[in-house]
């Protein structure tokens, strides 16, 4: 059955075809007519079979060529197969050669294994035993790193007490320091006022002894004593300024003064002792000077003093003393001056010359011996002059002389007016003066009221005595006074409570205020305060000269008392 279909399929076609040729011919022979119709069909039924002729024959063709190409595939996928089974074999061959070895292996590794089992288990115990040691010697080292902390507690509680024993020494030590610093003030305030009480009468007598009637033999004891007596004012006046610049108490007054007038003042004083010593004082004003500076006089006039003083004290008979007084330019405002001391004295050692602006440093120690002096000059004269915004320079040669340069930049008075400012100038005008209400004298120390009471005598003012507070106290209460003088330090009630007495009784009175002003040896730093905060208005230091003296009472006369 399967045959017949296959023959239908490969020759079906070719028997139709032929049957309807022969169908044809057959007609043809047979004279028989076609009409139009059935030869178009007849064609077409040609033409169609002759295509699925050429179809299944062009089918065949490629299967054909499909079998054959299957036929090599499938040969050369046997040929594969075989190549591949036997690589297979080759593989299998060596994964089993592997397993064995693979087995082999393992059975050393697990040999391996149990020798490292064993050998940890050994490690094991050893450390176990080592645990048990390790245990013993820990609880050791904690014992001793217990000790060694209650020691370093111990250690730290012992510094810790010996921080605060330092603290509280060192709070002794300054408590001390701090005793001792005012221990120090206190000697200096009470030395300074035991030392200036009695030096007001031996300065003060010795002024109102020169303007006495005296022979040659007396003056000349005269002036040595008043020499004298301002060697060792100024002395006491050093230490005191050494004690303030310490303590950066210098306090400079801003006031227009000559400064010509104060070196005028310099030469007078210095003249004598240059006179004494044979020695040539000069002194030289640049042309074009301001008439009027506006600062501190006096402690310009103490620098020029000392630097004078040492001039003539170094230079030997024969020799000259040169001062000259230039204009050094302008800055800020203000008017350079220089002040220039040339001597021809015995000079400085240049390697000296760093050290004579230290405190109780000579150049040379047998100066001392020679010449006198504490060393103390320079050093508050460089000081003062820094604290006015100048310096002090010098040059020198040994043997040939010096030459000490005072550098001061000074504003001036705008108006430069031709005032005076002589100090040591006193206009005196007796019989105004005799007029003028009496001054009350409130004075314990007899050498000083003698002093006071003979300027007063020379001046012309008339004035009443009280030797303690109390006393003065009840002078006042009945009788009017023109100005009160009054000492500080003083038996039964002391100056400040008298002072605030007799303030008292002026307001009971409605009396207008009487210029009180401190007369006293206390000096030292906060004392003008002190008598200003008890009521007074002005205050002057003892010892004090004729013209000081003169120029307060002048001051308080002109300005008077307000309420």
């Amino acid at each position: 059955m399967t045959m017949l279909k296959k023959s239908l399929l490969d020759y079906g076609l070719y028997l139709i075809l032929a049957v309807s040729f022969l169908r044809l011919v057959m007609t043809a022979i047979g004279g028989g007519v076609y009409r139009e119709e059935e030869v178009a069909i007849a064609i077409g039924s040609f033409i169609l079979i002759l295509t699925f002729i050429y179809i299944q024959w062009d089918s065949k063709r490629v299967a054909t060529a499909y079998a054959s190409n299957l036929v090599d595939v499938a040969s050369n996928l046997a040929q594969l197969n075989l190549t591949m089974a036997e690589e297979l074999k080759v593989k299998s061959d060596a994964r089993q050669t592997r397993s064995d070895e693979r087995e082999q292996l393992g059975l050393v590794i697990a040999a391996n294994l149990k020798v490292s089992t064993d050998a940890k288990q050994a490690r094991s115990d050893r450390r176990e035993q080592q645990g048990i040691v390790s245990a013993a010697e820990l609880k050791t080292i904690t014992d001793a790193a217990l000790k060694i902390s209650n020691s370093s507690r111990r250690s730290a509680e012992a510094a810790t007490q010996t921080a605060r024993d330092g603290m509280l020494s060192a709070e002794a030590a300054t408590l001390v320091a701090e005793k001792a610093n005012k221990a120090k003030t206190d000697f200096l305030a009470n030395m300074s006022h035991e030392i200036r009480t009695p030096m007001n009468a031996v300065i003060g007598l010795t002024h109102i002894l020169q303007t006495t009637k005296l022979d040659a033999k007396q003056k000349q004891c005269v002036d040595v004593l008043q020499s004298s007596s301002e060697s060792l004012m100024m002395l006491i006046n050093d230490l005191l300024d050494i004690d303030k610049m310490e303590a950066l108490d210098i306090e400079l007054e801003h006031a227009p003064f000559s400064m010509t007038a104060v070196l005028d003042q310099v030469i007078s004083v210095m003249s004598v002792k240059a006179k004494q010593k044979g020695v040539n004082l000069i002194v030289h004003y640049e042309s074009g000077l301001y008439k009027t500076y506006i600062g501190d006089s006096g402690r310009i006039r103490q620098i020029a003093l000392n630097l004078v003083g040492n001039a003539v004290k170094f230079t030997d008979r024969g020799g000259s003393v040169s001062v000259f007084f230039a204009n050094g330019g302008k800055g800020n405002g203000k008017k350079a001056i220089t002040v220039t001391v040339t001597d021809t004295g015995i000079g400085i050692p240049e390697d000296k010359i760093e050290m004579i602006f230290g405190r109780f440093i000579q150049a040379d120690a047998s100066i001392t011996r020679k010449y006198g002096g504490t060393g103390l000059g320079l050093s508050i004269s460089q000081a003062l002059a820094q604290r006015m915004g100048g310096s002090i320079s010098v040059t020198s040669v040994v043997g040939q002389g010096s030459s000490f340069v005072l550098h001061l930049s000074l504003a001036v008075e705008a108006s430069d007016s031709e005032k005076h400012y002589q100090e040591n100038i006193i206009y005196l005008d007796m019989q105004a003066n005799a007029a003028i209400l009496p001054i009350l004298l409130v004075e314990d120390y007899e050498p000083n009221v003698l002093v006071a009471t003979s300027m007063f005598n020379n001046f012309g003012y008339r004035y009443e005595v009280a030797r303690n507070g109390q006393e003065a106290v009840e002078r006042f209460a009945s009788r009017k006074y023109s100005i009160v003088l009054m000492d500080v330090e003083m038996p039964l009630m002391d100056g400040y409570a008298t002072t605030r007495h007799i303030r008292g009784i002026e307001k009971s009175t409605a009396s207008p205020p009487v210029a009180i002003i401190a007369m006293t040896a206390h000096a030292m730093k906060g004392d003008r305060e002190k008598c200003m905060a008890a009521g007074m208005n002005d205050y002057i230091a003892k010892p004090f000269s004729p013209h000081q003296l003169q120029a307060v009472l002048n001051k308080n006369f002109e300005t008077g008392v307000q309420a």
